[in-house]
């Protein structure tokens, strides 16, 4: 038994010997002797980071996905505010040109589709969805050589037939984008005007 008091005293002695002399239970617990990090100090603070340790409502919202809500309703706007501005970079040929035909584009979608085209692939893009007639097939070799020996023009020769056949025009007028030669050629022949039209390059008319 002397055994077991003698063995509790010792466990009891090295116990007390944890504490410091003069401090209390309270003061040993309310001390801390630890640190934490702190921004700029121990770690950098990046582009963004405000420093802070909570988001306002707003900041939430510009880090969270919107909503399904939230992005049926957003849709729309954003689409509107993009066609305006590339509605608004259009030169003055190219606005014509959209304008012409911009009916033809059922959806808004459609529309920011078509003037993100370059400008010189627009009118093939119209051709291919049907809403504008495709070029004339061009003539035959033996059909084009005939015309040009009778100062004559046909239906689907290209610019440089209609040249070795009538010569220099006096005018050019060109429709839209020149890429797309789509031009309007004036001759004055025995004392008569006489216009050729083109469409992509090749005869589609004259009167």
């Amino acid at each position: 038994m002397s055994k077991i008091y003698a063995l509790s005293f010792l466990l009891f002695s090295v116990g007390c010997a944890q504490f410091q002399t003069g401090r209390s239970y309270l003061a040993e617990m309310e001390h801390d002797d630890s640190s934490f990090f702190n921004p700029r100090e121990d770690f950098p603070i990046v582009a963004g980071d405000s420093g802070r340790d909570w988001m306002s409502e707003q900041e939430r919202r510009q880090r969270t996905p919107a909503s399904k809500k939230d992005d049926l309703d957003a849709g729309p706007h954003m689409l509107k505010q993009e066609l305006r501005t590339l509605e608004s970079m259009q030169n003055e040929d190219s606005s014509a040109f959209y304008d012409q035909h911009k009916h033809h584009l059922s959806s808004i979608s459609e529309r920011i589709f078509f003037l993100k085209l370059p400008v010189f692939e627009r009118q093939d893009y119209l051709i291919n969805r049907g809403f504008l007639p495709a070029p004339k097939t061009r003539v035959s070799t033996p059909a084009r050589i005939s015309a040009i020996r009778k100062n004559d023009v046909l239906l689907g020769m290209k610019k440089n037939d209609v040249l070795d056949s009538l010569g220099k025009p006096v005018r050019i007028e060109v429709a839209g984008n020149p890429r797309n030669e789509n031009e309007r050629w004036l001759y004055r022949l025995n004392g008569n005007q006489k216009f050729i039209y083109f469409e992509s390059g090749q005869v589609q008319g004259w009167e």
